[in-house]
């Protein structure tokens, strides 16, 4: 009766999602996410623009190896277009529309993803300086952790130290530069010798996972993997 007189509408085209949909997307705007899948890169989860052959690694992370075990996504951002997570990730982290967080909770249960989490012994999100916390309201981040209440979700492993102008705009060298230093580890005994997964919301460089994987290992983790969202095409 609820369904018939209030049926649950997609959150991105406002027609009726259905109530078979496991999240309020409709089927038409579901087909139109492009999920993370192989061949991609086994470390970094970079998809390669050719549809076709196996998995292999990436030049930059064999020339380079990062600080992480591996990093994976659940669909692919589109920068240049209006497609359904760029438009859930930009409105849940700018608009504070929490509506689009059910929708990317389902998202990041998908099999490629739940194998990291599976495999962890706690979680953790990219932490936000209390100063950009205050602005925004939340961590999104931390919300997106919580889609996983199978593993211990430690808040705040991490901490960000040092304020740092938003990553959006900076080229890999300024984002590199802009978040080194500004992570650290307050208590080292809850990272020694355990398997971390670190939650944000897209890859686009890695430099912001990359610097909070350092810290985790410096502090004695015995490995860090990376889960996102979402992650940027081909960068």
């Amino acid at each position: 009766m609820l369904d018939f007189f209030l049926p649950r509408l997609c959150v991105f085209c406002g027609e009726v999602a259905g109530e078979d949909a496991p999240a309020s997307v409709c089927p038409a705007c579901e087909a139109r996410v492009e999920w993370v899948a192989s061949p991609l890169c086994p470390c970094c989860g970079r998809v390669f623009p050719v549809r076709a052959g196996a998995d292999h690694l990436c030049g930059p992370c064999q020339s380079e190896p990062p600080p992480f075990a591996r990093a994976r996504a659940a669909a692919i951002y589109d920068k240049n277009e209006d497609d359904p997570p760029s438009i859930a990730i930009k409105a849940f982290k700018y608009s504070r529309r929490l509506d689009m967080l059910p929708v990317m909770h389902h998202w990041l249960r998908r099999p490629l993803c739940l194998n990291l989490v599976i495999e962890s012994d706690l979680l953790t999100p990219v932490p936000l300086h209390p100063r950009r916390l205050r602005q925004r309201g939340f961590n999104q981040a931390l919300l997106l952790a919580q889609a996983f209440p199978e593993v211990l979700l430690e808040r705040e492993l991490l901490v960000r130290q040092r304020h740092t102008p938003p990553q959006a705009g900076l080229n890999p060298k300024e984002r590199r530069d802009n978040v080194k230093g500004a992570f650290a580890v307050p208590r080292p005994d809850l990272v020694k010798g355990r398997k971390i997964l670190l939650i944000d919301d897209v890859f686009t460089t890695g430099a912001t996972v990359k610097e909070c994987a350092k810290v985790l290992r410096r502090a004695g983790a015995r490995e860090v993997n990376v889960l996102t969202a979402a992650r940027v095409r081909f960068e």
